[in-house]
């Protein structure tokens, strides 16, 4: 696409499908914060229907659909044709303070993949057919490349009927869920496309136990699997919910279990929203996104002369250097205090000297007896031989 061209003269229908899908991804989630400015537009889908005048009712009609950010472009592009150009879009992607979105639109935009040239045999593109290796599912086949899911989820058949409630709901709120039933057919067998699924396009996987659920040894197989997936990425992507009481393999037994309500079990919890806030993602902030302002900063501390010096390594900031107060040195001059430690006599014992001669020298140290004393004691004693004569 030439630099000069005007985005304000370029249609929404000239959206290529990753710029369409990278649209659907991030503003489907509800996001619950509003937006900063004045008008405190809803953060996702509801706020760029609000800006394309998309009214109320139309948009209670939307909020039923799976891709909700596809239907709200389509309803612009028909009901409101004057607005729904490229430009506006990029506008009010800003006014709904999705910079995230904008920087991602602007960055396909300088690799030529937010919009696609018209093309004068419009039926040229529908029969191109991409590589059949990385179409799994329906949707693939629809947006004529690979899908992202925000969870697989693997169930029994006879559970079907709770399965269709939970993906209704969770797809009501955004979510986008993936099942057996999304797969294309033609498969030689299911195990390598659900593989496939789960490792490379789900974030999580979500398992609804019940009895019948123990029985199908594929899922048995899909569960091993994701488990090892987890175990290989360190990331969080079992979500184990038991619908129906029954014994989890031992693999599972430590693992945090959401538990459906029943008449016999009532978790301590609203169980639709705990499911919901696991399978949110967050946000994390791209690095290589060139409109981030964000930096990782490497703080490399050297010692030099009492000095540190402090370097920033990104984005190419400069290096800058800290200096520190430095500390006193030992004073020279003694003290008064300290001028009679100096003559103490000091006790040095050698090595090869035992306890036993220490004990010696104290004892040679002793007092004299005292002469008179001795003396004295020696006339209170009397012989024997006289003690007799004065006997008789």
């Amino acid at each position: 696409m030439d630099q000069d061209t005007n985005l304000y003269d370029i249609p929404l229908s000239w959206l290529t499908n990753e710029s369409r899908n990278l649209l659907s991804n991030l503003l489907n989630s509800t996001k619950v914060l509003p937006s900063d400015g004045p008008e405190k537009l809803p953060r996702y889908w509801r706020g760029l229907a609000s800006l394309a005048n998309i009214s109320a009712e139309v948009a209670a009609n939307v909020e039923l659909q799976s891709d909700r950010t596809a239907k709200v472009l389509e309803i612009w592009m028909s009901d409101n044709p004057k607005t729904a150009y490229v430009g506006f879009l990029l506008e009010y992607l800003q006014r709904l303070d999705r910079y995230d979105v904008f920087d991602d639109c602007i960055e396909l935009l300088r690799h030529g993949r937010l919009i696609g040239r018209p093309n004068d045999n419009p039926l040229r593109l529908s029969m191109e057919v991409p590589d059949d290796d990385s179409l799994i599912t329906y949707e693939d086949r629809m947006y004529g490349e690979p899908q992202y899911y925000h969870a697989y989820v693997v169930y029994a058949q006879e559970d079907k009927d709770f399965v269709d409630h939970l993906l209704a709901r969770m797809r009501a709120q955004g979510f986008r869920l993936c099942t057996e039933e999304d797969l294309l057919p033609g498969h030689s067998t299911q195990y390598a496309p659900v593989s496939r699924l789960i490792s490379e396009r789900c974030q999580r996987i979500i398992l609804v136990y019940s009895p019948d659920f123990l029985k199908c040894n594929a899922n048995s197989y899909y569960t091993n699997y994701a488990q090892a997936v987890a175990i290989e990425r360190k990331q969080l992507k079992i979500i184990p919910l038991v619908y129906r009481p029954c014994q989890l393999p031992m693999q599972l037994t430590y693992y945090h279990k959401l538990y459906y309500p029943s008449q016999h079990l009532k978790p301590p919890y609203d169980f639709w929203q705990r499911l919901s806030d696991t399978l949110k993602i967050t946000n994390i902030p791209r690095l290589n996104s060139t409109g981030s302002n964000h930096a990782v900063a490497i703080r490399e501390v050297t010692t030099n002369n009492n000095t540190f010096e402090s370097r920033n390594i990104a984005n190419g900031f400069t290096a800058n250097k800290t200096a520190f107060l430095q500390l006193p040195s030992i004073p020279s001059i003694k003290s008064i205090s300290m001028s009679g430690l100096d003559s103490c006599d000091k006790i040095t014992l050698d090595d090869n000297k035992s306890l036993g001669n220490v004990s010696q020298l104290s004892e040679g140290k002793q007092k004299k007896p005292n002469k008179i004393k001795s003396f004295i004691n020696s006339l209170k004693k009397k012989p024997k031989k006289s003690l007799a004569v004065m006997n008789s």
